[in-house]
């Protein structure tokens, strides 16, 4: 429903500037009209148009208003209040001046031909048409468009005396061209085109200056940091909002990222390396693939270390030329571990290494990826699964499976190729019936995708890590999986088939794996994902308050999510914008150690965006302003979907500068990233085109 009022929305915006430029265009000629039968044609024509376009309005006024009332006043944004009133000022004067002299005109019949021509030129006829026009464009270009500064009250007040100055000018040049009437050859169509020549070449060069203007705006430094950005968002009204950046060196008290590291002097429990290179990989179909791994296998290798190891990961870069990273996706690492190319350290080139340090306190299904050019690093194949088990043997044994679901984009393929591991066919596990079975699935593309476990029920265990309180069997259910989010489902094994599909929330290809008792010929179960209900974690497992469900909260932030049409980096693409704003201009959000902190997501767009918060896991307090009912719901990167609106906390228990982006890694490439740092924490490291570091 929300995609569609915001489609409907951007259509209404662009028809109605074109419908009030055609009708600026016939009433602009109305003055040229050589007879008196053609004039009332011609205002006939006129009335229609000028229906027309009254009936695109309220089209749209009934958008924003369906919108505010089914959504509330974060999805109408300002934007569209910039304009909006702009337009309704000019319609206001169009029917009150303007429609008055048409209608009275097309009614008394016997006016002459002259004076019917002096009220067409005048000002008070002519000026709210052309104000329609202007107001519909400011409207269209701020729905639409990316624009180089903060919308706030201030902004918009100029937007508003910028439209009244440019009003009142239109209105002078009308009222003098009105007085030399005489002057103007009303029989010589190349004269009105020669007049009209100047005009459009100005407003050519004007709208090419300010696209240039945009684009240049655009353009990234060579390098940055990470830490400072244009603004410092405290979540407190009482604290400064522009930084600049007093809450870094400055401060005598501040820490650098490279001092919150991992346990250095003491022997790991667990130690692995990985060595990432370029290799070529068959799947399971016998495509072949042109990857980038660690140590030559896709996923890389599955770390799994017992709660509470002392874990070391030795990473060694053999060939990527750009450099690399690992991050432990949902894993809160110290600061200095996260593995974020100019945050928390530089990429590691080729032919260097870098040593990765911590303990692992918290069990669950995780994973790690590189973090320098990530939206393309992953998709190419750096990544595996990382899997923490209680340091306590469970009583009953389970049969324990990893399953890491991939998109890949290949050369002559029209669609991306869905895989588990390197299986992008059907693929068969053998099971002893009466066994545990517990499925650990990874989503690792950049789109959401629907999981579908069919055969026998199922209970989902846990979330992003975090394990359900009571979790109750369920079945024929698909479960949407964020980009980067991550489900456990346990089951016993029946004396038949069991069968999971993975297929995309928006199309691509589907992927099965099958889990077979020996000796059984039985067909697997065959269930239509798209028919089914979707899992809902807002009302599952068993209710019970946590510490946090009564704090008080410390810190609140707004996140407004977006996309729109812009420069990046002096590139016209589609961006994906944060309160209006784009990395690396997107606001600092600042905390201190101890805060308990509130954000409030809003999905303005129509495309999903997987929120990620490096370092915490945030608790879900409500959806769409109902509260969640059913086992506190944790998770560390929650899918926020077109016209939702969410609620989480986390406390500010890990001191760092910590990235916070949306897991559709293309949409974190173009903007969709800023950053959550504490109080005097600083950082050595840099980003840009003349440092090792793209994060994004």
């Amino acid at each position: 429903m929300f995609m569609m009022l915001y489609i409907t929305n951007m259509l209404s915006s662009v028809l109605l500037m074109i419908a009030s430029g055609i009708v600026t265009n016939r009433l602009g000629r109305l003055s040229f009209r050589s007879t008196k039968e053609a004039l009332f044609r011609s205002i006939k024509r006129a009335n229609i148009l000028l229906f027309v376009t009254f009936i695109l309005l309220l089209i749209k006024l009934t958008i924003v208003s369906i919108i505010v009332i089914s959504y509330g006043w974060m999805f109408v944004n300002d934007q569209q209040l910039s304009a909006l009133p702009l337009i309704l000022i000019s319609f206001t004067a169009l029917f009150i001046l303007t429609y008055p002299i048409l209608r009275n005109t097309r009614k008394e019949g016997t006016i002459h031909l002259e004076e019917a021509r002096n009220l067409f030129f005048s000002a008070t006829f002519f000026v709210p048409v052309q104000s329609l026009f202007i107001s519909t464009v400011l409207n269209t270009y701020f729905t639409i468009f990316q624009y180089p500064f903060t919308l706030n009250w201030l902004t918009m007040i100029c937007v508003w005396l910028l439209f009244a100055v440019m009003v009142i000018a239109l209105w002078f040049r009308q009222e003098r061209r009105n007085k030399n009437l005489d002057q103007w050859n009303v029989h010589q169509r190349f004269g009105r085109i020669r007049r009209a020549i100047p005009i459009t070449l100005v407003t050519s060069i004007l709208t090419a200056g300010w696209f240039s203007y945009t684009a240049y705006a655009s353009v990234l430094p060579d390098k940055y940091s990470m830490a400072d950005h244009h603004s410092v968002d405290w979540g407190d009204e009482s604290q400064p909002t522009n930084s600049h950046h007093s809450h870094q060196s400055s401060n005598k008290s501040s820490v650098s990222v490279t001092a919150l590291r991992g346990p250095q002097n003491i022997k790991a429990d667990k130690q692995i390396t990985l060595v990432a290179k370029k290799e070529r990989v068959r799947l399971q179909s016998g495509k072949i693939i042109e990857a980038w791994t660690f140590n030559g296998s896709i996923p890389g290798p599955e770390i799994r270390v017992k709660q509470g190891d002392l874990v070391e990961v030795i990473l060694k870069n053999k060939d990527i030329k750009d450099g690399v990273t690992i991050h432990w996706h949902g894993y809160n690492v110290p600061n200095g571990e996260d593995g974020v190319a100019g945050v928390t350290q530089n990429s590691i080139q080729p032919g260097e290494q870098f040593v990765y340090r911590f303990r692992a306190e918290q069990t669950g299904t995780y994973w790690y990826h590189s973090h320098q050019q990530s939206s393309k690093q992953v998709s190419k194949g750096l990544f595996g699964s990382f899997i923490v088990e209680p340091k306590k043997e469970l009583p009953n044994k389970e049969k324990d499976i990893t399953i890491v679901n991939h998109e890949w984009d290949l050369e002559n393929e029209s669609n991306t190729i869905a895989t588990f591991g390197m299986n992008d066919q059907v693929s068969k596990h053998i099971i002893q019936s009466g066994t545990p079975v517990r499925l650990r699935l990874i989503n690792s593309s950049n789109n959401a995708r629907y999981f579908q476990l069919s055969g026998t029920p199922f209970q989902v265990d846990a979330i992003d890590g975090n394990k359900i309180n009571q979790p109750s069997k369920i079945s024929n259910q698909k479960m949407l999986i964020a980009a980067g989010g991550r489900y456990d489902l346990i089951f016993k094994m029946p004396n038949k088939p069991v069968s999971l599909i993975s297929e995309g929330k928006y199309g691509g290809t589907k992927v099965q794996q099958l889990f077979h008792p020996p000796n059984t010929s039985a067909p697997a179960p065959a269930v239509p994902v798209e028919e089914l209900p979707t899992f809902d974690p807002a009302h599952y497992g068993k209710t019970t308050k946590t510490s946090m469900h009564n704090k008080q909260f410390d810190r609140e932030f707004k996140m407004i999510l977006g996309n729109r049409i812009g420069f990046y980096d002096g590139k016209l693409t589609p961006v994906y914008t944060i309160n209006g704003k784009i990395a690396p201009y997107t606001p600092m959000l600042m905390v201190r150690k101890g805060d308990i902190v509130k954000t409030t997501f809003v999905n303005e767009g129509v495309e999903d965006h997987p929120m990620h918060l490096h370092g915490h896991h945030m608790l879900v307090l409500s959806r769409n302003g109902k509260p969640i009912t059913g086992n506190p719901w944790y998770t560390d990167t929650l899918n926020v979907e077109p016209g939702e609106k969410y609620e989480v906390t986390f406390a500010a228990n890990n001191p760092g500068i910590w990235m916070d982006h949306c897991h559709n890694l293309t949409h974190a490439e173009v903007g969709m990233t800023l950053h959550l740092s504490y109080q005097g924490i600083t950082t050595p490291f840099k980003a840009g085109s003349a440092t090792l570091n793209q994060p994004e």
